[in-house]
């Protein structure tokens, strides 16, 4: 058997590791000129004025209630209705943040106060996962000789990936192999 190198072995907790990344707006109820760590320089934060900071540094601040989040316009409930009847209607992927299932997952745990209604808008997002889910599922048991030229994948969030990439891998060993064996 080919090897394949370890690539399928991300886990959901690293993918999410990675999603922190990703910046956020925040209100902050604190002063303070700036915040001078490893990754970067942040702020400066004054009270009532939105600054743009991590994820995993938003969080942080939001659990010590020294700032409110401000949500993305995606995570808007009428946002993430439209998305649900898009992604229904159609086979392509619609745009949606590369890590929207962390940041909405986060958001909805810690920032819940600041959501237009928290509880709806884990539902929406976890509906949009799983219509793209169930795409994804279709479109494998889809894929043929044909399908070799070329899968398209645009616009699919890191979390689909990686639910997705031990599949893709083995089913491209099995494929190599089986070519090489036929040579």
């Amino acid at each position: 058997m080919i090897e394949s190198a370890s690539l399928d072995a991300i886990s959901h907790q690293e993918v999410h590791f990675l999603a922190e990344d990703e910046h956020l707006d925040v209100v902050p109820n604190f002063s303070l000129q700036s915040l001078h760590l490893l990754g970067g320089t942040y702020g400066p934060f004054r009270p009532q004025m939105k600054t743009s900071v991590p994820m995993w540094l938003a969080m942080l601040l939001k659990k010590q209630g020294k700032c409110s989040v401000v949500p993305p316009r995606w995570l808007d409930v009428a946002t993430l209705k439209q998305v649900i009847e898009s992604e229904r209607a159609d086979d392509v992927f619609q745009g949606l943040p590369h890590h929207y299932i962390e940041i909405a997952t986060d958001l909805c745990k810690h920032a819940r106060e600041d959501l237009e209604d928290w509880n709806l808008t884990f539902d929406l997002v976890d509906t949009i996962r799983a219509v793209r889910h169930n795409k994804i599922q279709a479109g494998l048991r889809s894929l043929d000789e044909n399908a070799l030229k070329g899968v398209k994948l645009t616009n699919m969030s890191a979390m689909e990936v990686s639910v997705i990439r031990p599949f893709m891998s083995n089913a491209l060993d099995n494929f190599l192999e089986g070519s090489i064996t036929a040579e």
